[in-house]
């Protein structure tokens, strides 16, 4: 029964959850064979579809505008140029702006056209623009204005077929691409003919006016047939020059997106978190039932592996070059963690702590794009060293993932000592595996912050500035030093060890979240972001509380004891 029921569970879970089916329609047809055509965008050659996804997300905040999905709404305004450039697509936040544009705003979103001709506005855009050519701070209202105008340049530049790149260049294939607008201009043929056939140029040029015609009428069985040519039409430009591009990437971020790894990982992860943690002790739940959970958890842990395996094989490089990848990458190095544990000690309990973890992470991933980007984008400068950043941030994020799985211990550990004191073998466990946690947290953050000095000295020609990162990360593992030498040297007993690790967990999240999000300054500019800071101070201040009234608890009982 106990099984019938979880079966049921991930059933409803992804029902509920996934976007409903798009079924095999002349509509969907279309989206698939335009998303399939390898486009040049952002330093890298992707599918239309990835391209499609990220314009979507970055013009309106959202991971879909209307009711089509995104290569078909980007079709859909390249065929409606002027009348979708006066639709409300760009996110306004900024309240200023908003008073600014509060008569042209419909639900916080205004149209692009109004931006590009509010004269009075590009006047001081292009006085921001100065200031930011004379690398001078832009305040929070002049960065928002250099926003709003970059989005609505850049759909313009969309709808009006100068971008993304479609024609590669022989002599650059992985940068000179050309442009749908230069198709449809003679000057833009002109500067290709002499490398491909202008015959076949002027015909793909008809079949591109045919194509977004009938995206104009909504004739779909005929723009079905119309993108399938355009598609061959592409494919036989390239060939006849023999450009060989790598379609088995662009056939790997297809599926990437459609199978949605991360997805279904945080929901066998649930489930598996359910059967080894909530239903571990009650009447009905058998051993072959929690061999089930072992079995999800398993399973979690190779598709959570499968989807960083397919972004290293896309991006040809470690996914741990921006936010939303470290959000996905710390729970997997917590999992494995996990693991260590359950193989050494047989602890069903740590991998249960681990699994809910990585239900939270991989959630807030998930469903917060515009807070967590899941763009794949190439490295900056700084970056593009695969072996430093592989061994310092790689080694670093491991040691986030270890103090997470710290914290989840601790935690535990709170709750066992405030009321399930009975059960003194579990909280001589937990103390066990709390100690190893801390242990192996401290050696991966102190050699991941040792390789960072490193890597400085190698790239910015010094080993230690007080940069707010490596600053941090300093403070991080000073904090968890003292807490383990309190440990060690016998100052603190379970419960205030177990107290400070968790708190200790907060410099972590200064260190990983506060630098990048909040701080926003230093050397390391190539992580920053910003946005979730009420969620970010709301879930911390829950929880400190938390732990307060379980260390006030345990003194409670150990009082009347």
């Amino acid at each position: 029964r106990m099984t019938i029921l979880l079966g049921s569970l991930v059933a409803t879970i992804m029902l509920l959850t996934l976007p409903h089916p798009t079924w095999a329609s002349d509509s969907s047809k279309t989206e698939e064979i335009l998303g399939s055509i390898p486009v040049q965008e952002g330093g890298r050659v992707k599918p239309f579809l990835s391209f499609a996804r990220e314009a979507i997300l970055y013009l309106t905040e959202k991971p879909s505008y209307g009711i089509h999905p995104p290569v078909q709404t980007l079709w859909n305004w390249m065929a409606h140029a002027e009348e979708s450039s006066a639709k409300p697509i760009l996110s306004v936040k900024h309240p200023e702006l908003r008073k600014r544009f509060k008569s042209d705003l419909q639900k916080n979103h205004l149209a692009p056209v109004l931006v590009l001709n509010d004269f009075d506005f590009l006047k001081e855009v292009r006085l921001v623009q100065a200031k930011k050519g004379r690398k001078e701070r832009l305040a929070p209202l002049e960065r928002e204005e250099m926003t709003l105008y970059e989005r609505a340049r850049f759909f313009d530049e969309v709808v009006h077929g100068r971008m993304p790149g479609f024609i590669p260049h022989p002599d650059n294939p992985k940068t000179g691409w050309l442009p749908l607008e230069a198709i449809r201009q003679k000057q833009g043929i002109e500067l290709v003919s002499n490398v491909y056939s202008n015959e076949a140029l002027l015909r793909l040029g008809n079949t591109l006016d045919r194509l977004l015609t009938l995206f104009g009428e909504n004739d779909f069985r005929a723009t079905k047939a119309q993108a399938e040519l355009f598609r061959d039409q592409l494919g036989e430009l390239l060939r006849s020059r023999d450009i060989v591009l790598d379609q088995a990437k662009i056939e790997l971020e297809l599926w990437y997106w459609k199978l949605k790894p991360f997805y279904i990982a945080w929901v066998f992860y649930l489930v598996s978190a359910i059967f080894l943690s909530l239903l571990r002790r009650p009447v009905g739940v058998s051993r072959n039932d929690r061999g089930l959970g072992n079995i999800f958890f398993i399973s979690a842990f190779l598709m959570h592996s499968l989807g960083f395996a397919m972004r290293i094989m896309i991006s040809g490089r470690p996914p741990v070059s921006n936010m939303y990848e470290t959000v996905v990458w710390v729970p997997w190095a917590c999992v494995l963690c996990s693991l260590i544990f359950w193989l050494i000690y047989r602890a069903e309990l740590v991998v249960a702590i681990s699994g809910w973890f990585a239900v939270l992470a991989l959630l807030l991933a998930e469903n917060s794009p515009v807070l967590l980007n899941p763009t794949i984008s190439p490295l900056v400068p700084v970056l593009r060293n695969n072996y430093w950043l592989t061994v310092h941030v790689l080694t670093i994020t491991l040691g986030y993932g270890a103090f997470a799985l710290n914290c989840g211990i601790a935690h535990a550990l709170l709750y066992h000592l405030a009321f399930r004191k009975t059960q003194k073998k579990q909280i001589e466990q937990l103390a066990e595996y709390l100690f190893r946690s801390l242990q192996i947290g401290l050696i991966l953050l102190g050699t991941g912050t040792v390789l960072g000095g490193v890597w400085a000295s190698y790239s910015w020609g010094r080993f230690w500035g007080w940069d707010p990162k490596e600053t941090w990360a300093l403070i991080s593992f000073m904090t968890y030093l003292a807490v383990l030498h309190g440990r060690v040297a016998s100052w603190l007993d379970q419960v205030h060890t177990a107290f400070w690790s968790a708190l200790a967990f907060l410099t972590v999240i200064m260190a990983w979240y506060g630098v990048n999000f909040v701080l926003g300054a230093g050397l390391h500019s190539y992580g920053f972001g910003g946005g979730g800071l009420g969620f970010v101070l709301a879930a911390i201040s829950a929880d400190v509380i938390f732990l307060l009234f379980l260390q006030r608890k345990f003194k409670i009982k150990a009082h009347h004891g």
